[in-house]
């Protein structure tokens, strides 16, 4: 038995960050993980609805993301990717470029046009090319020679949870607290010393007792569906290479 039920379920996801109570989770975790300071933090966010989604080819193979707006209008997009899909990468610039094109209505100005900043958690490696601790990749467009960055509109974050392996001693940032709580919620029992109240706040969220009977059965509706999804893909990899062998 664990103390938390899974954050980086769809369910618990849009718990977390995806309420008007939790506002201050999301705007801690935006600040951290973007690294903003002084007066580029993000003092307030709101939340947009759902509606603006793009219609996705291989949407049924994404989970749930979050879309708000800061003070200053940037747009930013939270999503929590736990299963490898192909060609993942494109969907997310995809996307981001789509949330950035619809902002524009009829006869509007280009320089109403606000910056998009897509971040994404995955529950596999994304990058395995890169080194094993290498956690979070951040992506903006650059110019090769002077490496300035006019064309600043659109940026990306990707957090890989596997590659993240700090102990609670180690723990040095709001940072370091949030990756911790992602990655290994299963295995604790208490929250790490020095938590942040914004990070206590999401642990005490995921505590079963506080949620409503009518959550829990979603949670557990979309834990089986990720299961069998799970089990569908290993299925065909199995009849694929079963295949391969019979053919060969």
């Amino acid at each position: 038995m664990h103390r938390y039920l899974d954050p980086t379920n769809d369910i618990s996801f849009l718990k977390l960050f995806g309420t008007e109570e939790h506002k201050p989770l999301l705007i801690s975790f935006l600040n951290s993980i973007l690294q903003l300071e002084g007066d580029r933090k993000i003092k307030q966010v709101e939340l947009l609805p759902k509606s603006q989604a793009p219609i996705i080819k291989d949407a049924k193979l994404t989970v749930l993301d979050i879309k708000c707006t800061d003070q200053r209008n940037f747009q930013y997009i939270v999503e929590m990717q736990n299963r490898s899909v192909p060609g993942f990468v494109k969907r997310a610039q995809f996307y981001a470029a789509h949330s950035y094109v619809t902002q524009l209505a009829a006869g509007s100005s280009y320089v109403s046009l606000k910056p998009v900043i897509l971040l994404a958690i995955t529950n596999h490696v994304l990058f395995p090319q890169k080194e094993d601790d290498h956690v979070i990749s951040y992506y903006k467009t650059l110019d090769t020679k002077t490496q300035s960055n006019e064309l600043d509109d659109l940026s990306y974050v990707f957090v890989e949870l596997p590659k993240f392996r700090k102990q609670t001693v180690e723990l040095l940032s709001v940072q370091d607290q949030w990756l911790y709580f992602f990655k290994n919620w299963k295995k604790a029992q208490s929250t790490p010393d020095n938590t942040p109240a914004e990070v206590i706040e999401a642990y005490r969220s995921m505590e079963e007792y506080n949620w409503t009977k009518e959550e829990k059965d979603a949670y557990v509706k979309a834990s089986i569906a990720l299961t069998d999804e799970y089990d569908a893909r290993r299925k065909m990899q199995e009849e694929g290479h079963a295949k391969g062998k019979q053919e060969g």
